[in-house]
């Protein structure tokens, strides 16, 4: 068997909850990869329930109850969710979101490819040689490295653009901000950005770098943000309408916003 059809998530059927007196269909399917139950929602299929080889019902009722408030706020018929989760684990053949595009995550298993990650087009394919480990772990720490290079290259660029200088960049992983300024002149920018579109990337590191010149939200602020960001306020408003998908990434956590 190919590593390919083993990662492949197997659909065992479609289904309906009633939560809260509203009737949700839902597929289930099922990963050989997954040890707990993970929750899916997309904007083209709805509600996606995955399972591990050994489940229970009752456990899928558990919590989806459990989760009703979530699921609710996130249907497409409300608020559709434009980006795939991999909160816990994500299989091979999902599609995941890289500067706003959707690219496929291939899984292989094979010891003639020593890089454990590569990005091949519209692919980007993880390679677990030989090894069980956490896909989603091995994904962040991918996404976080590229985040450092890519956003330190950004930044060495409008800097020279923007008249300013900053000190050093760090990657994180913030539950309550996409970036920030320190005094010294130290931007800390949070890693799934990564996810959201490189024009709304762009923006948050002007609007830090900005930070440089006016460490305040004034109008002097947002004027001097708009002379190198015109659609400042079209990129401020995608995050706030996909602050919930991109935070999502990582265990439901706060709203980031933009300091």
């Amino acid at each position: 068997m190919t590593p390919e059809k083993l990662h492949a998530l197997a659909l065992l059927g479609e289904y309906q909850a009633c939560l809260n007196g509203h009737t949700v269909p839902y597929q289930l399917k099922q990963s050989r990869r997954i040890r707990g139950i993970r929750l899916e929602i997309r904007h083209d299929s709805g509600l996606t329930v995955v399972v591990p080889a050994r489940y229970k019902q009752d456990q899928i009722d558990e919590i989806l109850h459990k989760k009703t408030g979530w699921i609710l706020h996130h249907l497409p018929d409300n608020r559709p969710v434009q980006m795939p989760l991999f909160n816990k684990e994500v299989d091979h053949g999902e599609k995941i979101s890289y500067m706003g595009r959707k690219i496929e995550l291939v899984v292989t298993n094979t010891s003639d490819r020593p890089e454990p990650v590569s990005l091949e087009g519209q692919r980007i394919r993880i390679n677990l040689n030989g090894h069980e480990k956490s896909i989603a772990g091995i994904l962040e720490k991918w996404y976080r490295s590229q985040a450092g290079l890519i956003f330190t290259q950004k930044a060495e660029t409008f800097k020279g653009i923007m008249g300013v200088n900053y000190t050093k960049i760090l990657v994180r992983g913030q539950k309550t901000r996409w970036g920030s300024c320190s005094h010294s002149g130290t931007l800390s920018l949070n890693w799934k950005l990564l996810m959201a579109p490189e024009p709304v990337i762009d923006y948050v590191i002007i609007h830090e770098l900005a930070h440089l010149k006016h460490m305040n939200h004034s109008r002097k602020f947002w004027e001097f943000v708009a002379r190198y960001c015109p659609d400042w306020k079209k990129h401020r408003r995608w995050l706030i309408v996909h602050e919930e998908d991109l935070k999502a990434l990582s265990a439901f956590g706060q709203s980031p916003a933009v300091g």
